[in-house]
């Protein structure tokens, strides 16, 4: 199994050189899809791709995954619609010609058609998590975390809900009024299980999400939460509402993220009660992409 993967997202850019199933080599940056006009990509990619000394092999395919596949991206590979086999889970996708001279594949997204839900990028870490776990459940967070159930009896993806959970705390800290006026933040892990516990009510339906993230600003201007841990106060209650909303108490679930999420997903478990696994993203991508070609589709 010897390819170059490219993991082409929003926001970055990532390349990596794989032999024998392993990395060699990689490289990144933050030309994301969204900060590029379309027409620019091919070029980018070229001069991105050269960068690995791998790529002067002209037979090592290439494969696209992420965004660059989107609406916005070199092409639109589309979506595949749930509920959907391990075999067409594991389809390179879309033929590129004359991009690079190397071949290059374009992967597809999944999507939800009976619940209006799409997702491009991590149906390759559902990928890898498949082969290198026993879960049957997943949540790859992040910006837009992404809850994903599999039978496999039926070797079968069968549900996809996104939870925009790192966006949301974005938005609430930079473009709202809740963070009008804060000073730097700092990491407070009291306020994390603060933030964490408070969104425990929302089951007993003592009070919501939507009222509870405008009184995070109450909170600090009537003295009863640091001006400088809002935004790990607001961590906990997103994460902790992430957590109760996507999975019930009898399931165990595979977080696939990046080493500064995860550990906070799994306290949060800890306190909810749910029992928990994870996996870094990066392994949940090669792996994924490893199975990809191993089954040559």
């Amino acid at each position: 199994m010897n390819y170059i993967a490219v993991d082409w997202g929003t926001s970055n850019f990532r390349a990596f050189s794989v032999r024998e199933g392993l990395v060699v080599n990689s490289i990144q940056d933050d030309c994301g899809v969204a900060k590029c006009k379309p027409e620019q990509l091919p070029e980018i990619l070229r001069q991105q791709i050269s960068r690995l000394e791998e790529s002067r092999d002209k037979d090592l395919p290439v494969i696209l995954c992420g965004m660059i596949g989107s609406n916005i991206g070199i092409a639109d590979a589309g979506y595949i619609e749930l509920p959907l086999s391990f075999s067409e889970l594991l389809g390179k996708g879309r033929v590129l010609p004359g991009i690079l001279p190397n071949p290059v594949t374009l992967r597809p997204g999944i999507c939800d058609y009976r619940v209006n839900e799409i997702c491009r990028g991590e149906e390759i870490q559902l990928a890898g998590a498949i082969a290198l776990t026993e879960s049957s459940h997943f949540a790859a967070v992040g910006t837009h975390s992404k809850w994903m159930t599999i039978d496999r009896v039926k070797q079968q993806v069968m549900s996809l809900r996104t939870l925009i959970t790192g966006e949301l705390h974005h938005l609430m800290l930079n473009h709202s009024v809740v963070g009008k006026g804060l000073p730097a933040q700092q990491v407070s892990h009291s306020a994390f299980i603060e933030g964490i516990q408070q969104s425990l009510s929302f089951s007993a339906q003592s009070t919501d999400l939507v009222s509870e993230l405008f009184r995070s600003r109450g909170r600090y201007i009537l003295n009863k939460l640091d001006k400088t841990s809002v935004s790990s106060w607001l961590s906990g209650l997103l994460i902790g509402y992430e957590i109760t909303q996507g999975c019930s108490e009898n399931q165990t679930i595979c977080f696939i993220g990046s080493s500064i999420l995860l550990p906070l997903y799994q306290q949060a478990c800890e306190i909810i009660g749910i029992n928990c696994t994870t996996l870094s993203a990066e392994s949940a991508v090669i792996a994924g992409l490893n199975e990809v070609f191993r089954h040559g589709a």
